[in-house]
């Protein structure tokens, strides 16, 4: 019985660290969400397959001018997207919503619970997580099941997503993690300069350009950290046209350093 409450006594102090680092730690960055949806239209392999990006940026925001309520709403209008595209010929339609593109701030201590910061220790303990810090989130990488033959002839044909950085700065760092719910494929990801490389890749057979030690083939989690990216930079995630799930759901974390 004593020990029960050794481990009852431990979570909540480990409850209550989380929100004073996140009242004290977390203030002095910024924190921007992003969804997008892609439905994969006849015409791909992986038909009628579903692709969801949830992606969070954190990054140190030197200029928090709140936005107005007219001015947030003008800029996500601008941001949204939901419209019919083409990649190999092949159409899909993409719904993009972002937290007004890095103009505005999520505030994750009025969100998150004390669930979450216990699960994430229990991924600690058992190897999943890098970090014992429950504010971020960086996966061990593990690669995809798919051998690298067959993952190299689909990923080809795939479907590419941009992912833009958050900074206020002209050059930074960013640590950075992804995880995908399917680990019988694999994922291919790049920092690459600006949103201009995604054309080159789709276009140009894989000819593009992307910075150097920062990238990962066939992974179905990964983590890394780019050092001296450039402010229109972000991360091309690649997905071979093979994917089984009806919804392919991929997270990814964003840290400016």
């Amino acid at each position: 019985m004593r020990k029960i409450h050794y481990i009852i006594i431990g979570i909540i102090c480990v409850i209550i660290s989380y929100y004073i680092v996140s009242a004290f730690v977390l203030q002095q960055q910024s924190i921007n969400k992003q969804s997008i949806y892609v439905h994969l239209e006849p015409g791909w392999n992986s038909y009628p397959g579903n692709i969801v990006y949830e992606v969070t940026n954190v990054w140190s925001n030197s200029q928090k001018i709140p936005l107005s309520s007219e001015d947030r709403l003008e800029i996500s209008k601008q941001n949204n997207v939901d419209e019919i595209r083409y990649t190999h010929d092949k159409p899909y339609i993409l719904v993009q919503n972002s937290n007004t593109n890095c103009h505005d701030s999520w505030e994750p201590h009025y969100a998150r619970f004390g669930a979450d910061v216990i699960r994430h220790q229990i991924e600690y303990a058992s190897g999943v997580q890098k970090s014992p810090d429950p504010n971020i989130t960086l996966y061990n990488s593990v690669p995809g099941k798919q051998n690298n033959a067959e993952h190299e002839s689909q990923i080809k044909s795939g479907y590419s997503q941009f992912i833009p950085i958050c900074t206020s700065k002209e050059t930074s760092s960013f640590d950075y993690t992804i995880k995908m719910n399917d680990d019988t494929i694999g994922f291919d990801v790049y920092f690459v300069p600006s949103i201009l490389e995604q054309q080159n890749y789709d276009q140009s057979n894989a000819k593009f350009q992307y910075y150097d030690e920062c990238s990962g083939k066939n992974y179905a989690r990964f983590s890394g950290t780019c050092n001296d990216v450039a402010k229109d930079s972000g991360l091309l995630i690649v997905l071979p046209d093979n994917l089984s799930l009806p919804l392919t759901k991929l997270e990814i974390w964003l840290y400016e350093k």
